[in-house]
């Protein structure tokens, strides 16, 4: 039976492929085949994937790679007249040495070797050794055999196959069953090659889909993924049948040759040995060195726990400790079981390190802040006993899957992080982990309804416009869902799902299917690999012992393979180092104020402030706390009344999918204690810290423990609820009714608290994890309140680069009663300075738009500056220099005036120099206006005079050359640096700062643009900054507007009809009224007044709010 050793996947060829791995392995089991190979191009992404589908589907897998060889992967400087060709072969995993060398040849393409492509040339596997059990195929028209036999070169692929023979461990020449003309050629040409030489020969299909049907689909994915018509060079690459493969090269061979062909297949298949990717084979730990004197790992673990009990509950009582020393003796055992023990050692080292360092670390991520034993490694800050929080949530008997602790670290230094991992673990073992980002549904139907369109051979061309396509893709709901950081994001609903369930749809499905049918047969495709956020890989031994390695877009090293692969797959250890720009800006403010993270320590901080309640929370002054900032969470803590922690909490657990639905109840019950009705009241103790909502998956755990499960079950129990399998859940179904039964609860209240614990299954957030931020949330606000100064002024730095978020920080500022000043050469530092005897804040040199860290350290080490001469002298960088005269950072009056100063010292005066002779012949002196006659006495000319007199003519000649030379120069240095001076602050500053144009705007309104509704109609004050003219289908005009807002820049759309309206009112440096709809933050306009015309307007209406 056939077997397919040519495939590439969707992950492993990204865009070039449609075929996804399960549909390519089910394909094989369902067609009698016993084996595949995976052969993606130049990439080993989905072999972890390959290998377990084949396992699921009892296929024999055969891991491999379609490398693209060079004669010299050294060589990368493609020039105009020389560019190096590339070359596809083929390489199958033989052996379990040929599947390690196959990793280090795919690693050293994709990084040493990389360009464009990932590159190898065959020398550099021979000389290292990388052939030895490894298989050859010579690919397809891409390859060097065929292209070589293609174009007469035989002599040349002679040689070329005995490099090869030399040096991996058998070579197969490759056939492809394809029925082209082109292929057709070559596959006579390498079968005569093969026949002549007496080597093996094989047939492959070189497929990229699953079947022939898919090709216009694979066509138009191409297409809109890379820019190009694919042609001739894609026909029949699909995974064909061994029927399908006599059916095509009939026309080109014997049966016999056919049969042949199809038999070294299946020889390959045997001669390939069970290779051992290390897939399920548990935790694969990096080797942990411990201090002497300890008998075990986990002797050594209980003593790093125990060592700090003193410090940490010395100050309690008697009791509290004895709670938390009964916590850490039922802990420790469970670790030990679940084999814990070096992953807690090895994140002790760490966090030691770090905070040896001075790099903020965060309270906790996720539920490791239900751990205590983290608490007393200093690996979290919380303590977990104080805030109730259940240790099976984190760990648990019946939980046999990897430790997975996600650290929240320093945004600036998270690199530092990554640095103690390969000090500590050793460089060669630490690399980040890949993520793959897909094709959503509506980027999809935009792009080929567009392709469709505009093609002249489409059956809907001109069919399909961009208003058309526009909607279809708006009629694509999202959903929000959590990723695997525990963030807030929205995914597109696949069209294949919603297809059926909306009228809409189907009316244009009907009438367009093939582009519904592409947009289905692509859409959630990967489409690029990047680098994790966080993830970091930590193994054992070189990384290149368990998967491939490859350059990120900025050429850092990182392994091919996604999170799930590398930790849940293989069992590698997997560090998330989260950088959260919070933590500087805490870092920060506390240096400014002159004190610590130790004197702000969560653990004995006063939690019930008033003041931080009263100035932030309640009010929804949340600019800058952490987890607050958006408009829904300041409405929660509105709502809520927030005046106390755990109403922090509950809106950071509150404010995500399917949780927001609850929390009016939350409020309710809060607010209006004696009206409270609960379903049982067993709820009244288990869901008291929520008011009585099912908000916490650990109070999921609790009603199960409730409900009589065992211990080791319970966390079990909840995540089963998640992944909604049918058959355990009635299992489940039947012991939890049972268990509440005989708490005598009856049927009613049954079947309602299952229905809640199956809704919120999906969405119950962590409160190990919510506790965390809740608390790094309160000191945020804390620091805000009795450091404000400095809390802004390090919050303002976190946002120098940021023009949509300062402005909003600005506003807050003003409300706050703090001036935020323009910049100063004199007195300004990199970033930006509080000055509290002044109440002031100090504009930081670095968010001046346009200067550098270089000059900027130029700007600071130079200074006093006694003048703008002595500055322009001192600094002598002409773009800084009229940068900082725009910004106001040189103090003057008249900005203008000084801008024109120093354009006028850029002008080099030249003084004229006289000549010391007369021009020769005499005729030269008629355009000067001298007449040689009027200085001739008799036959002899007075020379002397009519020097003196050229010279003076000449000099008035040139003074005159010169003022015009100064004229041009001051215009086209107006032109290029001094118009539009009104614009000056912002374009410098990303804001007006010391002129808001639109500060008397709302003295007549209270609109703000968080708090309007999707949908809704408003106003909005505004300066126009930045214009982006685009002609629609029809040659329309319309416009993208960057407007200036006191929250932030938003962006808007005008179209062609209202642009023609209001052509006048559209022009950079506007400042508008403008009413337009709010749509997913976007903003379109309906109607424009100048704002002026507005304020009087309203000045006489006299409605001032």
């Amino acid at each position: 039976m056939f077997t397919h050793l040519h495939i590439h996947t969707t992950q492993g060829s990204l865009l070039d492929s449609i075929l996804r791995v399960e549909d390519a392995v089910k394909f094989a089991s369902e067609n009698g085949m016993k084996a595949m190979a995976l052969t993606d191009h130049g990439s080993m992404a989905s072999f972890v994937n390959f290998v377990k589908a084949c396992n699921k589907y009892e296929i024999k897998p055969i891991i491999g790679n379609e490398i693209y060889e060079v004669d010299d992967m050294w060589e990368k400087a493609d020039t105009k007249e020389y560019s190096q060709p590339r070359y596809h072969l083929i390489l199958l995993a033989r052996t379990q040495e040929g599947y390690q060398n196959l990793i280090k040849i795919t690693s050293v393409s994709r990084t040493e070797g990389l360009y464009k492509k990932p590159r190898v040339d065959i020398k550099y596997i021979k000389e290292n050794g990388l052939g030895k059990g490894i298989i050859c195929l010579t690919a397809c028209q891409a390859g060097r055999l065929s292209r070589y036999l293609t174009n007469g070169k035989y002599e040349e692929a002679e040689q070329f196959v005995g490099r090869l023979k030399d040096t991996f461990d058998y070579v197969v020449c490759e056939l492809q069953s394809h029925n082209t003309e082109d292929q057709a050629n070559a596959n006579k040409l390498i079968y005569d090659f093969a026949q002549k030489h007496n080597m093996p020969y094989t047939i492959t299909t070189d497929a990229h889909m699953l079947s022939d049907s898919l090709k216009d689909s694979h066509a138009m994915f191409v297409e809109i993924g890379e820019g190009r018509e694919v042609g001739e060079s894609y026909t029949d690459c699909y995974l064909q049948t061994e029927d399908e493969i006599y059916e095509k090269l009939s026309g080109q061979f014997s049966e016999d040759v056919i049969k042949k062909g199809i038999e070294e297949t299946v020889n390959i298949t045997d001669i390939v040995e069970t290779v051992d990717i290390g897939l399920n084979k548990g935790n694969i730990m990096p080797k942990i060195d411990i201090e002497s004197g300890f008998d075990s790992h986990e002797d050594y673990l209980r003593h790093l726990v125990f060592k700090t009990f003193d410090e940490k509950f010395g100050h309690m009582s008697e009791e509290e400790q004895e709670i938390r020393r009964h916590r850490l003796e039922t802990e420790l055992p469970v670790l030990y079981a679940v084999d814990y023990t070096d992953y807690f050692i090895m994140l002790y080292m760490l966090a030691q390190e770090a905070r040896k360092r001075g790099i903020p670390l965060g309270y906790s991520r996720g539920s490791g802040a239900n751990c205590l034993c983290l608490f007393m490694l200093n690996v979290t800050q919380i303590d977990s006993v104080r805030w109730d929080l259940d240790f099976s949530r984190f760990a648990n008997l019946g939980r046999k899957s990897m430790a997975d602790f996600d650290w929240d670290i320093s945004k600036r230094r998270r690199k530092e992080m990554v640095e103690i991992s390969e000090e500590l673990f050793g460089k060669e073992n630490v690399a980040p982990i890949a993520t793959f980002n897909t094709l959503s549904t509506k980027v999809a139907i935009r792009d080929i309804g567009k392709v469709l369109d505009e093609k002249e051979d489409s059956p809907y061309y001109k069919q399909i416009p961009y208003k058309l396509r526009d909607e279809v893709a708006k009629m694509i709901p999202t959903i929000k869902t959590l990723n695997d950081l525990g963030e807030e994001e929205e995914k597109d609903v696949l069209l294949k799902d919603i297809l059926n369930k909306n009228e809409k749809l189907k009316e244009v499905y009907d009438k367009f299917p093939l582009w519904f049918k592409y947009v289905m047969d692509v859409e959630g495709l990967p489409k690029s690999m990047g680098r994790h956020a966080a993830g970091t890989l930590i193994t054992p031994t070189p990384v290149t012992d368990y998967c491939p390695l490859c350059y990120d877009s900025e050429k850092n090293i990182m392994i091919e393979l996604e999170m799930h692969n590398a930790m849940d797959d293989l069992g590698l250890v997997k560090m998330d180092y989260l950088g959260l720009e919070t933590l500087d800006i805490i870092d920060d403010t506390l240096k400014m104020a002159g004190i610590t993270w130790e004197d702000v320590d969560i653990n004995h901080l006063d939690l019930e402030d008033k003041a931080v309640f009263d100035t932030v929370y309640k009010n929804g002054n949340t600019v800058g706390i952490f987890q607050m900032e958006s408009a829904e969470a300041r409405r929660m803590c509105i709502e809520a009344k927030a005046d106390n922690v755990e109403d922090i909490i509950v809106v950071n657990a509150a404010n995500r999918p399917g949780t927001k639905e609850s929390f009016p109840t939350y409020c309710q019950n809060k607010l209006h204690p004696e009206s409270v009705e609960v379903l049982h009241d067993d709820l009244r103790e288990l869901f008291g810290k929520t008011h009585f909502i099912l908000l916490y998956q650990e109070q999921a755990l609790q009603l199960f423990r409730h409900a009589g499960f065992p211990e080791d079950q319970v966390d079990n129990a909840r995540r089963a609820m998640g992944k909604k399998i049918k058959a355990v859940m009635e299992g489940l179904e039947t012991d939890f009714r049972k268990g509440l039964t005989e708490k005598g609860w009856n049927n009613e209240q049954l079947i309602e608290i299952w229905q809640l614990m199956l809704k919120q299954s999906e969405y119950c957030f962590n409160r190990g994890h919510a506790v965390a931020y809740g608390l790094l949330s309160y000191l945020t606000a804390y620091l805000k309140t009795h450091y404000t100064i400095y809390f802004m002024a390090s919050l303002l730095t976190s946002k120098s680069d940021k023009v949509q978020k300062i402005s909003i920080v600005i506003n807050d500022c003003k409300r706050l009663g703090i001036k935020v000043s323009p910049p100063n050469v004199n007195k300004s530092d990199m970033e930006f300075t509080a000055l509290p005897e002044k109440n002031e804040i100090l504009f930081g040199l670095l968010a001046v738009k346009g200067l550098g860290e270089s000059i900027v350290y130029k700007i600071i080490e130079n200074r006093p500056y006694q003048s703008m001469n002595d500055f322009v002298e001192k600094v002598a960088d002409k773009t800084a220099i009229i940068t900082l005269i725009k910004a106001g950072a040189i103090p003057t009056k008249d900005k203008m005036l000084s801008l024109k100063k120093y354009a006028n010292s850029l002008f080099e005066k030249k003084e004229y120099k006289p000549v010391t002779t007369v021009p020769s012949p005499y005729s030269k002196l008629i355009p000067f206006g001298l007449d040689v006659e009027d200085y001739r006495d008799g036959k002899k000319v007075d020379k002397d005079r009519l020097l003196v007199d050229y010279n003076k003519a000449k000099e008035k000649i040139y003074i005159d050359e010169q003022n015009q030379k100064y004229k041009k120069h001051m215009v086209e240095f107006q032109e290029k640096y001094a118009k539009d001076e009104y614009m000056w602050e912002f374009d410098t500053l990303s804001m007006f700062l010391t002129n808001d144009p639109l500060k008397d705007a709302y003295k007549y309104t209270k609109t703000d643009w968080d708090m309007v509704e999707d949908g809704d109609k408003t106003t909005l004050f505004c300066v126009i900054v930045d214009i982006k003219r685009k002609k629609d289908k029809n040659g329309n005009q319309f416009a993208y507007l960057d407007l200036y807002t006191p929250f932030g820049i938003i962006e808007a759309t005008i179209w062609s009809s209202q642009l023609k309206q209001f052509s006048d009112d559209v022009k950079k440096g506007n400042c508008l009224a403008i009413l337009g709809r709010k749509r997913e933050e976007h903003f379109f306009v309906e109607k424009i007044k100048p704002y002026n015309t507005w304020l009087e307007q309203m000045r006489k209406k006299g409605v001032a709010v």
